[in-house]
């Protein structure tokens, strides 16, 4: 018989898909180390790494995260290797069916989190509700700014979703394990790049599901020349599949038809498919839909605002 205690379950288990990600990895394991030190400590953490390159091994991996998180850390650490390339998403959910922990989120290899991300964790995780929604930064490594993911606090709808995917990463994204969990392969495998949107706008659709807003801009979205959002025409057509999917599930709602129109004509124009003495009615629709889509998102027209201030700002200093 053994006697000795079981550990405790964790409170929050984190999976972090890898992929090549060597230069971005111990940026990641740094800052929640950072940050569960900024904490009460109260908090089990669970950290599940799924290996998803097939050139790469598991102690390759943990040693670059040893670097940082060493055998006395406070962070439970597990390594996975999938056998041959699955993709974010299935990786995303192999990790999911592994963990342990009484809540659960996603955080990509390349972003990180700021120091108050666990401490608002302590204050915020609670069985009330089926999912948190944090806010963040985005981070443009190229153009060296940062901005917010969300200007604004405001009640999240799917229409809202539907119409506007700012909302980019399941990072802000934490799960009540014993309320929801969140399928990642609901985008055509051929064309992946929406899965995020697709398990937004799933847990969206279902009313019955309760979520918080917490404003704290506590994740760190970090965009690079290596994001696979830079291949915009794959990225256009899984955001295509995801809407689709969806106006199978919802055939009356109109805000779907309006966005498949919209991502219709953005598809056409990054082919160079638009021609002005050959505009069809179906190029028109598409049009008058992508402007009703960018109008009616506050978060583009604010994002818009700062984008012409800090231009016209330029200018000045220019002259």
């Amino acid at each position: 018989m053994n006697n000795h205690p079981q550990p405790p379950f964790p409170d929050i288990s984190i999976v972090v898909p890898f992929y090549h990600g060597e230069k971005f990895i111990a940026r990641l394991a740094g800052s929640l180390l950072a940050s569960l030190k900024a904490s009460s400590g109260k908090l089990i953490v669970e950290l599940i790494v799924i290996i998803d390159a097939p050139g790469s091994d598991i102690s390759t991996v943990s040693s670059l995260l040893g670097r940082v998180l060493d055998e006395t850390s406070p962070v439970r650490q597990i390594f996975l290797k999938n056998e041959v390339n699955l993709g974010v998403a299935a990786s995303r959910m192999r990790g999911q069916s592994v963990a342990t922990g009484k809540f659960l989120t996603f955080i990509d290899q390349d972003d990180f989190v700021g120091l108050s991300y666990f401490p608002v964790l302590e204050k915020n995780l609670s069985d009330t509700a089926g999912f948190l929604v944090l806010n963040g930064e985005l981070e443009d490594e190229s153009q060296h700014t940062r901005r917010p993911i969300l200007y604004y606090h405001n009640k999240l709808s799917f229409n809202k979703i539907a119409r506007a995917n700012f909302l980019i990463t399941p990072s802000l994204l934490v799960f009540n394990t014993g309320r929801v969990r969140c399928d990642f392969r609901q985008v055509s495998a051929r064309h992946p790049g929406s899965d995020d949107w697709a398990c937004y706008l799933e847990l969206l659709s279902d009313k019955s599901v309760k979520y918080r807003f917490i404003g704290d801009r506590v994740i760190h979205y970090v965009i690079h020349e290596e994001n696979y959002h830079h291949d915009k025409f794959n990225f256009l057509i899984s955001q295509i599949r995801t809407i689709e999917y969806f106006q199978r599930k919802f055939p009356r709602n109109r805000t779907l038809k309006i966005k498949r129109l919209s991502l219709q004509f953005r598809l056409k124009l990054n082919l160079s498919m638009i021609r002005i003495s050959r505009l069809t009615r179906g190029d028109v629709a598409g049009f008058v839909s992508l402007a009703y889509i960018e109008l009616t998102s506050i978060n583009n027209l604010i994002w818009l605002f700062r984008r012409f201030r800090t231009a016209a700002k330029a200018g000045r200093h220019q002259s």
